[in-house]
């Protein structure tokens, strides 16, 4: 059967509306991490609301398989009602997991070719900011938060993948936060900026550049509103529940995912690294995030910082590599990247090095999965400047990065760049060696304004964009929510499809079109 339609919809189960599920809450899905010996290993991953063992999975006869482990659960609490088991899970059949009465069929997997792939991020919902409000619940839901499942016309109409390119939970994770005076022993309450390397394509505040001399965090001790499992599951886990058993996802870690802001919940819950990868691997947890000797209302005095002058505890997950078949995928976490200032890049050095010596032990056509997008386009304001030009770049981080470890373009082998963390779509095409980059921020977070600004007499025509990290940059661009369908032709080209809320084609790409001059980008408007 061929691929009818795969369509970004609303939110349809009933339970996707209550804020306070009434029943006993089940997830279960496949995710995709990189073994000890180098090759792809599918896991099986369970979430269960309030469960105290964990669930049977069985193979599609109904023999049960080698049992579930239990991920360990972040310090703190705030996870404690949530069990999370994982197992590696069959290739080249189906199978299913039991747990409270009830049976998740998952999808059989295979490590070949992905012949079609569904792109999709920045999938969480505003709520209720002080400007531009997005509504998460009650009627109009679909409409307003359209995060939900990709639907597909018959089983063999399904994904072979899925790639989420982060940010997952954006109420539970506010840019300020308040810490009471009985945590830190001062006269009153102290309102600070959560640390963030930069999260600059939301038009509606001002610039924001929190990087400073110290590390505030949500998780610190005393934090009224500490990452935890209900937000995850409002803002995550229920919406995607139909979406989620669907296929093999590849999960990629957003700057909401920072230990500072979601991070306990993304290594517990969402994160590829497990033992199950072989040896030396292990389950990744972010470090304390209140420094050592801070005593509970007892803090010292204004201007000590919290870890001023020390490393900030943001682990970053090293690179990894996906060998499908015909395709390898390198995840890069650019999650503490700063957009545009320079930050920590020698860590980010470090990462391209790697990145480049997986480049170079294996030809085969390759896509690199980052949330920050490496060559992005925002307003002036937000970006690093571009002389005269009414825009600004990100990632000046990663940009350096590559730079630095590629001096002379990327290897021919790398055919895409895919990421997220602008809410909107932007689709670039370069005149050099640099590989065409999608950027699918559309996944349901309230969205921002096109840049560059599209001509007026032609707003679908590419829009030039000269002294791009060294070359130009022909950029297209939409503000409309919707997921991407990427299908792998040979020799590693690929084209793909951005669907709209009801199915509608809003634009269509080639990997081949960039090559071929005349100012064309990787992508057309429709």
């Amino acid at each position: 059967m061929l691929l009818r339609a795969i369509l970004l919809v609303g939110l349809l189960l009933p339970a996707a509306v209550r804020a306070q599920p009434a029943t006993q809450e089940v997830f279960a899905f496949v995710l995709l991490g990189e073994g000890s010996d180098g090759a792809p290993v599918p896991m099986v991953r369970t979430v269960v609301e309030g469960g105290t063992s964990c669930p049977t999975l069985r193979n599609a006869p109904g023999a049960a398989l080698p049992a579930m482990s239990e991920r360990q659960r972040p310090e703190g609490g705030q996870f404690d009602q949530v069990m999370v088991c994982e197992a590696r899970y069959p290739v080249g059949v189906a199978a299913s997991v039991e747990v409270a009465g009830r049976r998740i069929d998952l999808p059989p997997v295979t490590l070949g070719t992905p012949r079609r792939v569904v792109l999709l991020g920045d999938s969480g919902c505003r709520g209720q900011g002080v400007r531009k409000p997005q509504t998460c619940v009650g009627d109009g839901y679909d409409k307003m938060w359209p995060f939900g499942t990709i639907s597909s016309a018959g089983a063999q109409d399904r994904p072979d993948l899925i790639v989420h390119v982060g940010d997952y939970n954006y109420r539970g994770t506010p840019r300020s936060i308040v810490l009471p005076a009985r945590v830190t022993g001062y006269a009153r309450d102290l309102t600070v900026n959560v640390f963030d390397t930069g999260d600059l394509d939301d038009e509606d505040d001002e610039p924001r550049y929190p990087i400073g001399p110290g590390y505030w965090s949500q998780n610190m001790q005393g934090s009224l509103i500490p990452d935890n499992w209900p937000d995850w599951r409002n803002e995550f886990f229920v919406p995607a529940s139909r979406l989620l058993p669907m296929a093999p996802w590849l999960l990629s870690r957003g700057n909401h995912e920072l230990c500072s802001r979601a991070g306990p919940g993304w290594f517990y819950l969402l994160d590829a690294a497990s033992p199950l990868l072989g040896p030396g691997q292990r389950q990744g947890a972010c470090p304390p995030q209140t420094p050592a000797g801070w005593r509970p209302g007892a803090w010292p005095k204004p201007p000590a910082l919290p870890f001023g002058g020390q490393h900030f505890p943001t682990p970053v997950n090293p690179p990894f590599r996906l060998k499908l078949g015909a395709l390898s995928i390198v995840a890069v976490d650019s999650s503490d990247a700063g957009d545009s200032e320079l930050y920590d890049l020698a860590r980010y050095v470090d990462t391209y090095r790697s990145v480049a010596a997986m480049l170079a032990q294996d030809p085969t056509p390759a896509w690199i999965v980052t949330h920050r997008p490496i060559w992005g386009v925002v307003k002036k304001d937000k970006g690093s400047p571009a002389g005269n030009a009414p825009y600004g770049f990100i990632n000046i981080t990663q940009q350096t990065a590559v730079a630095t470890v590629f001096p002379n373009g990327m290897p021919l082998n790398v055919t895409a760049v895919i990421a997220g963390h602008m809410h909107r779509f932007q689709a670039t095409g370069f005149g050099s060696r640099h590989p065409p980059q999608l950027v699918v921020g559309t996944g349901g977070m309230e969205l921002s304004s096109v840049h560059p600004v599209p001509a007026p007499d032609d707003p679908k025509r590419p829009i030039p964009v000269p002294d791009f990290a060294g070359t130009v940059g022909y950029v297209v661009g939409l503000k409309d929510f919707g997921a991407m369908v990427v299908t792998l032709g040979e020799g590693g080209a690929w084209t793909s499809t951005l669907y709209g809320t009801a199915g509608e084609t809003l634009a269509t790409c080639d990997s081949r079109w960039p090559r071929q001059g005349s100012g064309r980008s990787v992508c057309i408007l429709r």
